[in-house]
C-alpha cells in the first residue's frame, strides 16, 4: 500500500507542478495582458486568461490537498490497524471538507 502511495504522491507533485504554472502564466495573462498575448502567438487574451485562471483552482486545490494528505498519512506510522484506520479517515474527511469548500466559494459564492 505504501508503494501506491508513494506514487500518487510523486505523479500529484508533478501535477500540482503544473496546475501552479498554470496558475502563473494565467495570472500574469490577466494583468499583463499583451506580454502573454504576444507570447502565445495570439492564444491567450485576457478573457481567456481570466478563464484558465478561474477554471484551474479547483486542480491546483486538488493535486494540492491530494499531495499534502498522502504525504502526512505515510509520515504516520502505526502497526496498530485502528489508528491507522481513524487516520485515514480524519485525513478522508478534512480533504473532502476542504474540497467541497472550495468548490462551493468557486461556483456557488
Amino acid at each position: 500500500m505504501r508503494i501506491w502511495l508513494r506514487r500518487i504522491a510523486y505523479i500529484s507533485a508533478w501535477l500540482l507542478l503544473a496546475s501552479v504554472a498554470v496558475q502563473v502564466i494565467s495570472g500574469w495573462g490577466i494583468t499583463q495582458t499583451e506580454i502573454i498575448y504576444k507570447l502565445s502567438f495570439g492564444l491567450i487574451d485576457r478573457s481567456v486568461a481570466y478563464d484558465m485562471h478561474m477554471g484551474s483552482i479547483i486542480a491546483l486545490t486538488f493535486f494540492f490537498l491530494v499531495h499534502v494528505l498522502i504525504n502526512i498519512r505515510l509520515k504516520i506510522t502505526s502497526h496498530h490497524r485502528l489508528i491507522v484506520w481513524l487516520t485515514n479517515g480524519a485525513l478522508t474527511a478534512v480533504g473532502l471538507g476542504i474540497m467541497a469548500l472550495v468548490v462551493y466559494m468557486q461556483y456557488f459564492a
